[in-house]
């Protein structure tokens, strides 16, 4: 690990040493006055006219660049609203600043109006900030991401993520509205051409989930839209492939997607037998994207999945708008979607466990072989409406329909220190089941701030599940210690189960002003909220014994049970808000307190043919939570924002947790509980922090984000284990006194632009620990609980060339016992991963991926080798791509973990090396020209 730190160490220090750069500072006033512009637009371009940067003027009209390229004449172009536009070729001829004083006139024929000679790359018009396409020469078929990653400040991100100046892009919108339904921008920026787009807008609006009363400016959120010519608002694209190769793999995607103004439509499916996870319809489109500079080089054949895995998923979406309007706050929308999947998997697998014991340590040994088949159908609806920041109404409903069938056997065989078999436990098992599940969830605002006693929203779920599956379980459990705890038993399980669920929140923002009137209360917010949730649950489980002797079935009485659980839950809160906020011309800084004043109220019941299971149970929990938070803004700087939350809050004990239904046919995992369980109590305390620079004068964008949080619980439901001699173990339900778990998560991105390169360091962590008190064989011990795992990725891009990855992954996990003579353990998990493209020569692709894994708890370390292959033809829109798996024929699946029980080791089949040729089609066009009909972009 510590050479590929020191590597990724080096590539980002070299990268940012290797040019001679010079400095430009100058002024943009007007002619006339000599006063200093504002906001003044000023771009810095080559002579080919590729962008190298952009700044807009302070409020004196001053600006300073840094870093440019010596000994190179440089087009300086400012804009500025109803004055000329004013250009000059310069030639920085050391790293000495040079100066540059600009007076532009004004524009009398059109006051509101920008003279352009030429396309201007990036401009500020308003509050919004401009980038125009046709002023980066690239090549017909680029599309808007490759456009994207040529603007200075603008970063997209190994996942897609694309942040301007630092902040994060968290709306994505094409003509003011989402793309094809969705918010992920890569669907519109890795398929969408640049030829088609008019113009790029990148604004702030507010975020419509905010709960304040007044929009605070922190509640605001990074706008992009990608405004379509007037010749593009309608298209098609997509991808059609499928691949064959060695020992029988293959596979097989489609995606197709259309749109006009107000409609689009998209179908998408797969088919393999390489562990490939499609995913849902929106997965699959984000997977299958026009873009070839930096494929997705992990979306292909799993050898990391359990067993062999044929999976199918075909789907449909449809998006209609009712308005035409490019205004992201007015939308009448209409979405419906089908979708239908399944897999069918053979999976083989051994685990060997040591489990923790004070005086008879156990080793446990377990093969098994299970198939199982899965289908699942699923339609969604969704509308929304909305008119403005202060009203939205959003209706969503799905219903699924799945059904699956399950084969396993399984040996399990528990031994001593010297190898001698304590017991043996066979089991195979048989079933099928189905599952009917539709939901529905309404969302209504009325937030008009005009009239504070009808600002409410209301929130309203329902849920209606129904399941019914048939079970037959053959367990011979052979004791060596104790003949007389032999078992075998041939149960038959017939269960169906229906679940009703539903529930209201309504929160009312007008309760100060009813209660108040006028009062101010100290320019305090108040809001009344309530909550209340009806779930009412029933099932019927037969449970029946076959007798071989007698060859009959007979009921098994004690497993046999109706039951039916109703759960009333009523939740009033009481919410009190300050926020104190300071704003300047360089600043804006806020500072809010909330409290909140709770009141759980519950009544639950439960009836069952089990009488002792028969409980009519009644709750009032009074309970509080407070939340300090600061939020700092330095315009064109940075901005943080941190805050520290407490909450207090209650739990029960379960039916099942209290008088469960005994099942032994497992011998080696029975579950009994107490009748005697308490409350538990819970004190949480969380903290959150970010941290992003949003300085377009940097050539570094950085953030750092860290959040954790801390909870301790008073009689927390922990387990009492006993290890029989024979072998069995049993679990029973108990109050600890007092348990702790903390977790501490914190990530930090940076990068940098290096003309038409860019570099990219990620780097997260995340550490939970936990200490539960149990007792394990009638010894009291404190179980401390910990893992953590560190991640660190450097992605270098040599303009759209080359691009390389190399990443290093820790995972530790310990366990540690306080009771005597009890085992303590340690597992640790290392990978390094290595990917690299080329994309050279013209239409040629060539990439590889490596993986590096060391396992503690194995002697040897396991080596995953990939490499591709891929050649574009038929005018880039045909594809032939080869997939070499597994090179070195060295992969295994095999895990290890530890946690209070003890560690386990798994092995399980899986891929072996193959080899696969797969064919693509890129069918495109956008407009009523084809896309791959060259075009004439307007230029410097």
């Amino acid at each position: 690990m510590k050479t590929c730190l020191y590597l990724i160490f080096f590539l980002f220090c070299f990268t940012t040493i290797y040019a001679q750069t010079g400095k430009l500072n100058g002024q943009v006033l007007d002619s006339i006055s000599s006063t200093g512009l504002e906001a003044a637009t000023v771009n810095i371009l080559s002579k080919d006219s590729v962008l190298i940067n952009y700044k807009l003027s302070d409020k004196n009209g001053n600006f300073f660049f840094e870093k440019l390229p010596v000994k190179k004449e440089l087009l300086v172009s400012i804009t500025y609203v109803g004055y000329h536009n004013f250009s000059r070729l310069i030639r920085l001829e050391s790293e000495k600043t040079d100066s540059l004083r600009a007076r532009l006139s004004l524009n009398l024929s059109d006051s509101n109006a920008v003279t352009v000679s030429a396309a201007i790359p990036i401009r500020m018009e308003g509050d919004t900030l401009v980038i125009t396409p046709a002023a980066f020469k690239m090549k017909p078929d680029a599309v808007v991401e490759e456009m994207l990653n040529q603007v200075p400040g603008v970063t997209i991100w190994s996942d897609g993520t694309i942040t301007v100046n630092g902040q994060k892009v968290k709306n994505f919108l094409v003509d003011g509205k989402p793309f094809l339904g969705s918010t992920d921008p890569r669907l519109a920026t890795q398929n969408l051409p640049k030829t088609a787009i008019e113009k790029i807008q990148v604004y702030q609006e507010y975020d419509r989930t905010s709960k304040e009363k007044q929009k605070q400016r922190q509640d605001s959120i990074l706008t992009m839209n990608l405004q379509l010519k007037e010749g593009n608002k309608a298209g098609y694209f997509g991808k059609i492939s499928a691949g064959y190769g060695s020992s029988d793999r293959y596979e097989g995607d489609l995606s197709f997607q259309m749109y006009n103004k107000k409609t689009s439509f998209g179908i998408g499916g797969g088919l393999n037998n390489i562990n490939k996870d499609i995913g849902n319809l929106e997965q699959l489109f984000q997977n299958n994207t026009y873009r070839n500079q930096n494929p997705n080089l992990y979306y292909v054949g799993q050898f990391g999945s359990d067993g062999i895995n044929k999976n199918h998923s075909i789907g449909a979406v449809l998006v209609h708008n009712f308005i035409e309007t490019s205004n992201s706050r007015q939308n009448n929308r209409l979405s419906l979607n089908y979708n239908k999947s399944g897999s069918r998997s053979f999976v083989t697998d051994q685990n060997m466990r040591n489990r923790t014991t004070p005086e008879n340590p156990q080793f446990e040994q377990q093969e098994g072989l299970q198939n199982n088949t899965v289908n699942r159908n699923e339609i969604g609806i969704n509308y929304i409406k909305t008119s403005s920041y202060n009203d939205e109404l959003t209706v969503n409903g799905r219903t699924i329909f799945d059904n699956r069938q399950n084969q396993s056997t399984s040996r399990t065989e528990v031994r001593n220190p010297a190898g001698q078999l304590l017991s043996s436990n066979t089991m195979a098992s048989v079933e099928n089941g189905k599952n009917d599940n539709e939901s529905v969830d309404l969302n209504f605002l009325n937030g008009q701030e005009d009239e504070p006693l009808k600002n409410f929203r209301i929130r309203y779920n329902l849920n209606n599940n129904r399941s019914i599956s048939d079970r037959t379980v053959e367990s011979l459990f052979k004791s060596y210690t104790e003949t007389a705890k032999d078992t075998a038993y041939n149960r038959q399980y017939h269960t169906t189960n229906n679940t009703f669920n539903t529930g209201v929140n309504l929160e009312y923002q007008g309760f100060k002003r009813l209660l108040l009137g006028r009062y101010n209360l100290f320019g305090m917010s108040v809001s009344f909220n309530q909550w209340f949730n009806y779930t009412r649950s029933s099932g019927n489980t037969r449970v029946t014994d076959f007798d071989s002797r007698a060859n009959t079935s007979t009921i098994n009485q004690q497993l046999s049970n109706q039951n039916k659980r109703e759960l009333f839950e009523y939740t009033p809160y009481l919410t009190l808000s300050k926020t104190l906020g300071k704003y300047s011309g360089k600043f804006y800084r806020s500072s809010s307190v909330e409290v909140k004043l709770i009141d759980d109220i519950k009544t639950d019941k439960n009836q069952s043919s089990i009488a002792n299971r028969n409980l009519n149970r009644s709750f009032q929990f009074f309970r509080y939570e407070g939340t300090l938070s600061h939020w700092y803004n330095r315009h064109n700087q940075f901005t943080y924002q941190t805050y520290l939350n407490y909450r207090k809050d209650f739990g029960y004990a379960s039916i099942d947790q209290l008088h469960p239904v005994v099942d032994d046919i497992n011998a080696y995992e029975i579950r009994k509980g107490s009748p005697h369980l308490q409350n538990q109590v819970n004190h949480n305390l969380s903290v959150y922090t970010n941290f992003q620079t949003q300085n377009s004068k940097s050539a570094y964008t950085f953030s750092v984000m860290l959040n954790g949080d801390y909870t301790r619980s008073f009689n927390p439901v922990t387990d009492s284990i006993l290890n029989d001699p024979s072998g069995k173990r049993i679990y029973y339900y108990i109050n600890a006194d007092q348990s702790n778990r903390y977790r501490i998560a914190y990530e930090t991105n940076i990068s940098r632009r290096i003309k038409k390169s860019s570099i990219q360091l990620r780097y997260n962590a995340a550490f939970n620990n936990g200490r539960t008190p149990n007792y394990i064989d009638n010894i009291y011990t404190i179980s401390k609980n910990f893992n953590n795992n560190h991640n660190i990725d450097l992605q270098f891009s040599l303009r759209s060339l080359m691009i390389f990855n190399i990443g290093e992954a820790l995972t530790t996990y310990r366990t540690q016992q306080t009771g005597q003579g009890l085992t303590s353990f340690k597992n640790t998990l290392n990978t390094t991963r290595l990917s690299f493209t080329l994309n050279y020569p013209a239409g040629f692709t060539f990439s590889s991926t490596l993986n590096y894994v060391k396992n503690s708890g194995l002697s040897k370390p396991t080596i995953l080798w990939n490499a591709f292959a891929s050649y574009r033809f038929m005018k880039q829109q045909g594809e032939l791509k080869l997939s070499a798996m597994d090179l070195l024929k060295q992969y295994q699946n095999i895990s290890s973990s530890a946690d209070t029980y003890g560690t386990t080791t798994r092995i399980t089949n899986g891929l072996q090396q193959y080899f696969l040729l797969t064919f693509s089609y890129y069918p495109r066009k956008f407009g009523k020209k084809d896309l791959k009909q060259k075009t004439t972009e307007q230029t410097w």
